[in-house]
């Protein structure tokens, strides 16, 4: 994170905010309403957060928001524009037998990038110097935001939520929001398509307790990855070694089984007890409008740890335009070589913040045969987040850009 500040504060796209500030909806209305400024604003830090709600308890834990607010900020955090990113996994997926000495060579400069998918286990990690275990561990130190008023309690909105299968061999990284239930407990907010949700049935199947760990902050490019429509069983920080040329440096954690980013700025650990739901929400979403209270695991927090001086990031979820639109278009470039191999015919595709993404598809396709547009559609359907498409316009590929 102080990398980023640094690299933010090179390219003029930082507001450093020394002022004290309320997390308690003020801080996020001020995020809100600079994500919204054309070209999306710049990210701000807030140097001193208060909680009004706790006598105006301070914290010395900056905040640091809007992190992905514009597309100059997002092709910062990447190292790269979208369409190199998309270029190399278009060439990884192309399979096809080298012909002669050059394409020998060039296949395996090509296929060499995958030594840089393989985390690297370290020691040493910035992300433990301070250590809160068991009795002495509270979620109150910190500065979690709530950002609406009909809000259950704060919510963590940039976590990475790291889990693995009972037999420890897959591995996955999520977003998911978090509820803070109380100062040890956090509802997890899974979806039934997630892979965090199968890999909870299998746990709760075998009668054990699953190991769940959430990192805050360390490099921008791991949240991104967290929300990466990957296929099932691809772990995604293979994706960021993939991106950034350079194995990720994990640890492992000191009450579980998992691992985490070294660099993180933040870590929670904990137990999720697969017999134990507890209501979730309401939580303003992005579609303008509050989630119903609904019953989701919880997470029994074992550990936080963190750096000697962490930065706290947070998301503003709410009315698009917000971050997620950077985000979505990054991740809309990257990924369409890999949607083309499923949905064979499609040109192009689009999906709009009018429609918050992955409730409007705009597609432009080549139709095969009879009913190919129909099979595509199914396609999109069969592809996490898009199974919540609303709304597909499908046009021919002689149509504009």
């Amino acid at each position: 994170m102080q990398q980023t500040i640094e690299l933010f504060k090179k390219h003029n796209e930082i507001t450093i905010i020394d002022t004290p500030l309320d997390i308690y909806l003020e801080i996020p209305h001020l995020s809100y309403l600079e994500v919204k400024k054309n070209g999306g604003g710049k990210a701000l830090l807030f140097t001193n957060p208060i909680d009004s709600t706790k006598s105006n308890k301070t914290f010395s834990m900056p905040v640091l928001t809007n992190i992905f607010g514009s597309f100059k900020r997002v092709e910062l955090i990447a190292s790269a524009k979208p369409e190199s990113i998309a270029n190399i996994i278009k060439e990884l997926l192309n399979l096809s037998p080298p012909k002669g000495i050059k394409g020998i060579f060039s296949a395996i400069k090509r296929f060499s990038r995958l030594y840089y998918t393989l985390p690297k286990l370290v020691k040493n990690a910035p992300a433990q110097e301070v250590r809160f275990l068991g009795k002495n561990v509270d979620l109150g130190i910190l500065p979690i935001l709530t950002t609406w008023e009909g809000d259950a309690a704060p919510f963590i909105t940039m976590g990475q939520v790291y889990t693995q299968d009972l037999a420890g061999k897959k591995k996955n990284v999520g977003m998911y929001r978090l509820q803070v239930h109380s100062k040890n407990e956090l509802g997890l907010h899974w979806q039934i398509h997630k892979d965090s949700t199968h890999f909870f049935n299998q746990y709760q199947k075998a009668g054990v307790k699953m190991p769940v760990s959430i990192a805050l902050g360390g490099d921008a490019l791991y949240t991104w990855c967290g929300q990466a429509p990957l296929p099932n069983g691809i772990y995604e920080l293979m994706l960021y070694g993939l991106i950034k040329r350079a194995r990720p440096k994990v640890v492992k954690c000191l009450t579980n089984p998992l691992s985490v980013p070294a660099n993180a700025d933040i870590i929670i650990e904990g137990w999720v007890d697969t017999t134990r739901v507890k209501n979730e929400g309401p939580f303003g979403d992005h579609t303008g409008f509050y989630t119903p209270i609904e019953p989701y695991p919880v997470l029994e927090i074992s550990a936080i740890t963190m750096k000697s001086k962490p930065i706290y990031p947070a998301t503003v979820v709410g009315k698009p335009p917000l971050e997620d639109k950077y985000m979505g278009y990054l991740t809309e470039r990257v990924f369409l070589p890999l949607l083309q191999t499923s949905a064979s015919g499609l040109v192009d595709y689009n999906m709009p913040e009018n429609g918050v993404f992955h409730n409007l598809i705009l597609a432009k396709i080549a139709p095969q045969y009879y009913g190919h547009a129909r099979q595509i559609m199914h396609a999109f359907w069969g592809v996490g987040q898009m199974s919540f498409v609303k709304h597909a316009i499908f046009v021919g590929e002689d149509a504009p850009p």
